[in-house]
């Protein structure tokens, strides 16, 4: 593809990745399943074939070929070669002390953005509710996959903590066996930052089968993972590029999850364990 073509014109109007993240709310499933897998690992998708991206992001190369002419390529192998020259730029400041300092404003404005974000997403009602049912639950179990399933670990400590029995899990397969064992009474929480993630979508649809009542905690509102849930708690949007697995989309969960422990205090009629 020519350097003066109209279609790298576009794509280097802005990063690919930058691209990506503002596309990704309005993609249809098979394109956002494409778009957060090469958001999540960037450098991964350099070394692998239309058909290994395909399995990888459980989308077809058909879907891939789509996506990447709708940003402005001609093909996957024209993607590749922006997509390297993009990542391939220095990814850390140099050392000297403006530019450090520089940094580090950025990552607190991020921080602190997202945390921002996931306040204005907060609702009460919603809080009150999901709290109310933590509350009258029997069992909660919780599911998240890479990050995600950190996340998870760190509610159902908060919840094991004011006497509630919670179940983290970050196996699929032992997630999906568990959850055979729910019924009415019990809470199902999945975790994914783009609500996008196959395994925790289908957790939550077992879960409802089952009876369970379901809850999302996502950055993605409309996503396959919300149609799963009863109810939905928004993080975050979904402006990070989490290249090498940055802790910064997972402020505004931190956020979620302390927000829910304070509804659950007052559902619960006591003062919540710090």
């Amino acid at each position: 593809m020519s350097v003066n073509s109209p279609a790298m014109k576009a794509a280097s109007h802005e990063s690919i990745l930058a691209r990506l993240q503002d596309d990704i709310d309005r993609l249809p499933n098979a394109l956002a399943r494409i778009a957060k897998y090469i958001l999540e690992n960037p450098e991964k998708v350099l070394h692998q074939s239309v058909a290994e991206l395909g399995e990888f992001a459980a989308s077809g190369e058909a879907s891939i070929l789509r996506l990447c002419r709708q940003i402005g390529f001609s093909g996957f192998r024209d993607f590749k070669l922006a997509l390297a020259a993009e990542i391939g730029r220095p990814g850390l400041p140099p050392t000297a002390a403006g530019t450090a300092d520089s940094a580090l404003q950025s990552l607190h404005d991020t921080m602190a953005q997202n945390l921002s974000i996931a306040h204005n997403n907060a609702d009460s009602e919603t809080l009150a509710k999901v709290a109310a049912a933590l509350a009258a639950s029997r069992r909660i179990d919780l599911y998240g996959a890479g990050m995600s399933g950190i996340t998870a670990e760190l509610l159902a400590y908060r919840l094991l903590r004011v006497g509630l029995t919670a179940f983290a899990f970050r196996n699929s397969n032992m997630a999906h066996e568990v959850a055979s064992g729910l019924s009415p009474g019990c809470v199902a929480i999945g975790l994914s930052i783009s609500g996008l993630t196959v395994d925790t979508v289908q957790f939550l649809k077992g879960a409802r089968s089952a009876g369970a009542l379901t809850v999302a905690i996502t950055n993605r509102a409309r996503s396959p993972l919300e149609k799963a849930a009863d109810f939905t708690l928004q993080a975050s949007g979904l402006q990070d590029h989490p290249i090498g697995g940055t802790l910064t989309s997972t402020i505004g969960k931190i956020f979620v999850i302390e927000s829910l422990m304070l509804a659950l205090g007052k559902a619960m009629d006591k003062p919540v364990a710090k």
